[in-house]
């Protein structure tokens, strides 16, 4: 009897240590070679998380992204999710402050345990959780227009905002533009300005800056930079600004009779969408904007499938461009993480993102994502284009094309 009581102990215990094992190479398939699961991982979900300026200043932009991350969320888990997996959002409000933009990257990590941030929104303040993420190696795939940070976990998807101002340069070039003058923020967007001028200004020799002024981020007070601008008497003016001070600016240009053509970048601009030119009233008219996603009101099959979803979204600001952005940005990540197969590891994520390069997801309402390896190649778009505010609606200016 005892000997068959060690039998049975010893079957038990191989059935226990068979069915560990089998546990161990299921996780280790979802983890690659740690070992160890990545967080907002489940059989049947995976939770994803952003970041947004829902109220403030910046409301109507961050309603936009809101609103195509759950169009697109919504149109994913009706369709079975992500290789099975329905998408769980997490999004949190920021209010536009600093501050608060790296307390919710903070928690969306560490407390709400989400597996990547996708179109997070923040100029100013995503570049100080970077060093945070690269601590806990989260995907941030979509940043919208941050400086690029040459990041391991960090995939820009739009042209960014010196690509913009640069393919801006080239268009006033080409118009006979030779006297440019700038406004901008004494922060992250205007740093990226000056990156820009830096290097468009070089090929276009005939091509001067007559004022570039300085105004404070936030601030309502933009009359000293437009009265100084005025005065140099340039033949275009750049904004890097955000969207209430590109409508004041216009404003105050208007009012003086100033007509010379403005350009500001998909953010400042809100291109395609009213955040911009909705507070700048008549004086919109003509106004620029840079063109990370294709215009709202195009004929695109693609842009036409996203706007039959929008109008059935109840929030606010559905239909913007904000909106196809962002929509566009996780349908992108559901076709990456598509290819990551049974390995959603970390490791397999950044494997498979850079190879993009060779394979772009290509989905019509943006330009192809091809992103490739570090220290370049996590700018996946180098393209942009430009839109113009006329008879009050956007129409496509110049088609995505790189800097020259």
């Amino acid at each position: 009897m005892a000997r068959t009581s060690h039998r049975v102990t010893a079957a038990l215990l191989v059935a226990v240590l068979v069915s560990a094992c089998g546990n161990v190479s299921s996780d280790a398939g979802a983890s690659g070679d740690s070992g160890e699961a990545p967080p907002g991982i489940t059989t049947d979900e995976i939770t994803l998380g952003a970041t947004l300026p829902l109220t403030g200043t910046a409301a109507v932009a961050g309603q936009g992204l809101e609103a195509g991350l759950r169009i697109a969320a919504d149109e994913i888990n009706a369709a079975g999710g992500i290789n099975g997996r329905k998408v769980k959002l997490v999004l949190l409000d920021d209010g536009f402050a600093p501050d608060r933009v790296v307390t919710n990257v903070r928690r969306l990590v560490s407390q709400e345990k989400v597996y990547a941030l996708v179109a997070p929104s923040g100029s100013q303040g995503l570049p100080g959780t970077w060093s945070f993420i690269a601590d806990n190696g989260t995907p941030v795939w979509g940043p919208v227009s941050p400086a690029d940070p040459k990041q391991q976990e960090v995939y820009l998807l739009s042209a960014t905002r010196a690509s913009q101002q640069q393919v801006a340069i080239d268009y006033f070039a080409e118009q006979g533009s030779t006297k440019l003058a700038v406004i901008k923020q004494d922060n992250d967007l205007g740093v990226s300005m000056k990156l820009a001028l830096d290097l468009q200004l070089p090929k276009h020799p005939d091509v001067k800056i007559v004022a570039n002024e300085d105004v404070q981020p936030g601030s309502t007070d933009v009359s000293s930079a437009v009265n100084k601008v005025i005065a140099a008497k340039p033949e275009a003016l750049l904004l890097a600004t955000d969207n209430n001070q590109v409508a004041l600016i216009l404003q105050h240009l208007r009012q003086r009779n100033i007509t010379i053509p403005v350009f500001a970048d998909q953010g400042g601009a809100g291109t395609g969408g009213t955040s911009a030119v909705g507070p700048a009233g008549a004086a919109a008219e003509g106004l620029i904007g840079g063109m990370q996603a294709d215009v709202v009101s195009t004929d695109n099959p693609s842009v036409e499938h996203w706007r039959s979803l929008a109008k059935k979204y109840q929030g606010q600001q559905g239909e913007s461009g904000f909106s196809l952005q962002t929509y566009s940005f996780l349908k992108a990540f559901a076709e990456l993480v598509k290819r990551l197969g049974g390995d959603v590891s970390y490791a397999n994520f950044n494997k498979t993102a850079e190879s993009l390069a060779d394979n772009p997801i290509s989905l019509g309402s943006i330009p192809d994502i091809a992103c490739g390896k570090l220290p370049n190649g996590h700018t996946c778009v180098q393209q942009a284009g430009l839109a113009e505010f006329k008879d009050g609606k956007w129409t496509v200016l110049r088609k995505f094309t790189p800097p020259k």
